[in-house]
């Protein structure tokens, strides 16, 4: 028979799972010969060949980013890629995974981390959140992780994750121990004594301890914990609507609509002097003990409401430590807050953060030095890193499909 038409019935994606190679790096030497005739000597050159990540070892760049990538976007543990790795056909050791990814924090992603440091101190506006986290080696329980992140106004979006042994007063990143901006926080006593800062409180945190406070349901009398719910629901429906507003336009419809309602809010409360004790009593008591924190929002249009930025940046660290469960040392977990400090600023650039970290471990073990200037070059929202590891949309991936 002869075949006549061919039509496409239907498309289908195939898995093609992940392949190791072996690459053999080659130098070439060349000499001359007629200069090794005057000379009467061999002349020889050779070429030069890209460093190794890692002098000494056989990882790549694109192995040791794969590893993070597992660990700290995926949450998979090293002890659990150990696993997978053979079954992929390299027998590669938890040990060894943990001992790649803090020499490529140490040589090459600290300095890129310092920097960032330096640049979101002299942001105007962040935000900032603690969480606990174990590691073996610290005679207490918990150790801390400290965030702190740029606004939603801001053109430079960054994450930096700091660790420290506590939380206390001595215990924030040292960076911002006189930072002079606006911090949105959930008023831990330890913000307002950052001198120079001026200290935004969250509404959605006072929205919670009320919530807390709720009745039973089939309680029908309203009570003042749902009648405070309610409010800051509405409240947070207006910043909403006001959104995309430019910082200007959108104080003016605070000033205009948000603060009389605020005021109202407020004036409830003080006529509802707690003293019935329980969690109605906490919210009250918390609404009013910082309520000059929460008015500051409304006289700067670039404020924000709440600090769900910071919540938000805390939870990838979070979910992490139910995988991760706890950190060895002090060295470990400085590095763990390095790495995730370089992903998660590398993802609110719209970078692709297992191919940001590809790149910089390709490329800056071949820079002579690593100084400011040159370290600018790699910062996530720098042109030409922003072409070459630019993260693809949604819309693209289907459009490929």
């Amino acid at each position: 028979m002869t075949e006549v038409v061919q039509k496409i019935i239907r498309q289908q994606l195939k898995y093609i799972p992940a392949e190791l190679r072996c690459e053999n790096v080659i130098q070439h030497s060349y000499k001359c010969d007629d200069c090794s005739k005057k000379s009467g000597k061999d002349l020889i050159i050779s070429a030069d060949v890209p460093k190794s990540v890692i002098n000494g070892s056989y990882a790549t760049p694109s192995l040791i980013s794969n590893t993070l990538h597992m660990k700290y976007e995926l949450k998979i543990p090293a002890y659990r890629q150990e696993k997978e790795w053979e079954k992929r056909g390299l027998p590669l050791s938890r040990q060894t995974i943990i001992n790649w990814q803090e020499k490529a924090s140490e040589y090459y992603l600290e300095p890129l981390y310092q920097l960032l440091s330096k640049e979101l101190k002299n942001q105007p506006i962040i935000h900032m959140d603690e969480t606990s986290y174990k590691v073996i080696e610290h005679v207490k329980e918990k150790t801390y992780y400290w965030l702190a992140c740029s606004s939603r106004e801001s053109d430079h979006q960054i994450y930096l994750y700091h660790h420290s042994p506590g939380r206390g007063v001595s215990n924030p990143p040292e960076e911002f121990e006189d930072y002079n901006g606006f911090i949105h926080c959930d008023m831990w006593h330890v913000y307002p004594h950052i001198d120079g800062a001026e200290i935004v409180g969250c509404w959605a945190h006072l929205r919670r301890y009320f919530h807390d406070a709720l009745p039973p349901k089939g309680y029908k009398k309203q009570s003042i914990s749902a009648w405070a719910v309610k409010q800051c629901d509405r409240f947070f429906t207006l910043e909403q609507k006001w959104k995309d507003l430019s910082p200007a336009d959108r104080l003016e419809q605070r000033q205009k609509i948000l603060k009389e309602k605020i005021d109202k809010f407020f004036d409830r409360l003080h006529e509802e002097a707690p003293n019935a004790g329980g969690k109605l009593d906490k919210a009250i008591r918390y609404a009013l003990k910082y309520e000059k924190y929460f008015r500051i929002f409304l006289e700067n249009g670039s404020l924000e409401m709440s600090n769900n930025r910071a919540e938000r940046g805390i939870k990838t660290l979070v979910i992490g430590r139910k995988n991760w469960l706890f950190s060895a040392s002090f060295k470990g977990a400085h590095h763990s807050g390095i790495i995730l400090s370089l992903m998660e600023t590398a993802k609110a650039n719209g970078l692709d953060a297992e191919k940001y970290l590809t790149f910089l471990l390709s490329a800056m073990p071949n820079e002579k030095t690593l100084s400011k200037e040159i370290l600018k070059e790699y910062l996530p929202w720098h042109p030409a890193i922003q072409e070459i590891c630019k993260r693809k949309s949604k819309r693209e991936l289907l459009y490929q499909i």
